[in-house]
């Protein structure tokens, strides 16, 4: 026993909970190199949680036992031994970033940075990257910290409430802590029951819905000790203990991405963790916790975790993301390694240091917070750094997306503002009407839609100002459909759009750009009539999005507007900017990004898209312009064509590719005014 591992809780240290930390660990690193081995591997995290409260709840109950608790020596030793190792792996992040990422991913680092500086990064994740289990989380390389910033938004607030409480009245602190788990418990599984998929990233990310996992291991500190002091004691522990690690490796085996988690789901692993904890030396299960490797695992576990997901991210961004077996073993190892050397020769020297007072710790916590701020808020100012790193590389980017939106003053030819709209993230939003085209003509035309309509506005804006036509748009994202709403995504603003309309005379055309698919079942977003039940799945999303589509084309027909329905644009495979920024800082080929889509797949994706199209356009409700034939190029859609990026991303048109989508429908788009 090294002397640095006394003292750990209870005044002893303690080798099976390293044994259970070797456990978690392992789970997380399987399930993120191949979520296959480990379907449920995610939920090590919550295992970490329990033991974090374990080991924190019960050394604060030590020392308020003993009336020895301080909160300067607390917060000493929480930096002495999370905060080395954190914020090394950060620079080491920041510092690979710059060396291989072209400006928009080092953007988000640099953002992500900043957030970990100050240790928010559960909200960075919340609010920019959304669901863990897909999407840009798989590419983030401090993904990873969003758990750590939940501990310590724990750290700040539960020594106080036990010093507070224990105060006031120490018989009733095991209550409380007991009601606040049960509170917070119940919280998570509100969340998760709500049909809005934002309310499931609030379980999943926050510190108020995450807390009953750390909680747990504080109340089980506060319980009475166990002491197998007889034959039948030790042999009902070995029992306890054999069922707590099936119980976690279960959720292992079992959990998988989208499971009701982390509410009832993470109940199995929790609970194990806690009869792991409070049995896990006993019998055969203690006899494997308690094995040198086990134990030595255990021990670089904290390391271990915060190299080994930057580690992946990196290999799987200069290797591709179905890395080969060789080189997921060599990221591995290496994941090792690093762990290894940070935990030897960065967290132990400093957590042995006896030397560092409490002010030196706060310093130097202080300094590191803003090094990394400052470098994390010059990389979000610079976007990534756009113009000083990787130069020919960046000259691909799209900017200028999704284009700048002058806003049109109140009165403006007789037209008012249109305020408190919510965006996509339910933020009330005022004067959202901006100018498109010619500034000093009445607009006698305005766009509408989502993120696309918002994409090809600026092609609007640049066609139409070079032929003095003038026009408006409608700057929040919103899904035109009247009398249906849509449970995951952005509010239908459609009857404030109405209303600001009809005191719009000069406006004669409605132009209405979406993405029509993605409401169409592919994904989680559930349409509904308005005042109606939510349903379960996305089985009538098709019939509802046509009747709320129709009922929109009919209330602007006789409202005496044109509706123009603008055809989705191609969604390629993959980013073009992305794929070939990333080619040239590696020096890979460039002649085939992968990003190309053919036109019958195209047409076949979109076939039940065009079909409601063609409907409402023969039965007279508004005019269909197909816009996809324009992009095409030999059977194909590509995202660059003549040395230039038409595409922002996969789906999103540049203002490149907008002004060229636009110029070349223009005589489709206003007949009759074409030069």
């Amino acid at each position: 026993m090294n002397v640095y591992e006394k003292e750990v809780i209870r005044g002893a240290y303690m080798p099976h909970i390293d044994g259970i930390r070797a456990l978690a660990v392992i789970a997380v690193v399987l399930y993120h190199f191949r979520m296959s081995y480990c379907p449920g591997g995610f939920c090590g995290v919550d295992v970490f949680f329990v033991i974090s409260g374990y080991l924190i709840g019960g050394g604060i109950l030590r020392d308020l036992r003993n009336n020895a608790f301080s909160f300067a020596d607390f917060y000493k030793r929480r930096v002495k031994r999370i905060m080395p190792a954190y914020f090394v792996v950060i620079c080491a992040s920041l510092l690979v970033g710059m060396a291989l990422y072209h400006y928009e991913p080092l953007e988000s680092l640099g953002y992500a940075a900043l957030r970990s500086a100050y240790y928010f990064t559960n909200f960075f994740f919340y609010k920019y990257v959304g669901n863990y289990f897909s999407g840009n989380a798989d590419t983030h390389p401090l993904t990873n910290l969003w758990s750590l910033s939940v501990e310590e938004q724990f750290y700040i607030i539960i020594p106080f409430l036990m010093w507070v409480i224990w105060k006031w009245r120490a018989r009733v602190l095991l209550y409380v802590l007991v009601a606040l788990t049960l509170f917070s418990f119940v919280l998570a599984e509100r969340e998760l029951q709500s049909p809005v998929e934002r309310e499931h990233l609030k379980a999943f990310y926050m510190l108020a819905p995450r807390m009953w996992e750390l909680l747990v291991g504080v109340v089980l500190a506060a319980l009475p000790g166990y002491c197998p002091a007889t034959p039948r004691r030790r042999c009902w522990g070995a029992l306890a203990a054999l069922v707590g690690f099936l119980m976690v490796l279960a959720s292992y085996v079992f959990l998988y991405d989208g499971c009701h988690f982390p509410g009832a789901g993470a109940l199995p692993a929790v609970l194990g963790c806690v009869l792991l904890l409070r049995y896990g030396e006993q019998g055969i299960v203690g006899w494997g916790l308690t094995r040198a490797l086990s134990v030595g695992v255990g021990r670089i576990s904290y390391s271990l975790y915060l190299w080994h997901w930057p580690i992946l991210v990196y290999a799987r961004y200069v290797f591709g993301d179905d890395l080969s077996v060789s080189v997921a073993l060599g990221a591995a190892a290496l994941s090792f390694i690093f762990a290894y050397i940070s935990w030897r020769y960065i967290e132990m020297p400093v957590r042995r240091a006896k030397n560092v007072s409490a002010r030196m710790a706060f310093i130097g916590l202080v300094v590191m917070s803003l090094c990394v701020g400052g470098i994390g808020c010059l990389l979000k100012k610079t976007r990534g750094m756009v113009h000083y790193l990787h130069a020919e590389a960046n000259r691909y980017a799209s900017l200028d997306y999704p284009g700048h939106a002058e806003v049109m003053k109140a009165g403006h030819f007789g037209i008012r503002q249109l305020s408190r709209i919510p965006d996509d993230k339910g933020r009330m939003q005022n004067n959202v009407i901006v100018h498109v085209g010619n500034r000093e003509k009445a607009p006698e035309f305005v766009i509408i839609g989502d993120s696309h309509a918002e994409a090809q506005r600026a092609g609007f804006d640049a066609v139409c100002a070079e032929r003095g036509i003038a026009g408006l748009a409608l700057r929040t994202k919103t899904c035109p459909l009247s009398g249906i709403d849509i449970v995951n995504s952005f509010s239908n603003c459609t009857e404030p759009f109405m209303e600001w309309l009809a005191s719009a005379p000069s406006i004669r055309t409605v132009f209405i750009i979406c993405v029509w698919r993605s409401r169409l079942g592919d994904g989680n977003q559930i349409l509904y009539r308005r005042g109606e039940p939510i349903p379960p799945n996305t089985a009538q999303n098709a019939a509802l999005l046509e009747e709320g589509l129709r009922n929109t084309c009919k209330r602007l027909r006789d409202m005496g507007k044109e509706v123009v329905l603008i055809s989705p644009t191609p969604q390629l495979r993959k980013s073009p900017g992305s794929e070939i920024r990333r080619r040239i800082i590696l020096g890979l080929p460039t002649d085939d990004l992968g990003d190309a889509i053919s036109k019958a797949e195209f047409m076949n994706r979109e076939k039940a898209v065009f079909r409601i199209l063609r409907k409402i356009e023969a039965d007279g409700l508004g005019r269909v312009v197909v816009a996809h034939p324009v992009l095409e190029s030999n059977g194909s859609f590509r995202g660059i064509m003549n040395q230039q990026l038409f595409y922002h991303d996969s789906s999103h048109l540049s203002k490149v590719g907008a002004c060229h989508v636009i110029r070349a429908l223009f005589s489709q788009l206003f007949p009759g005014r074409d030069k």
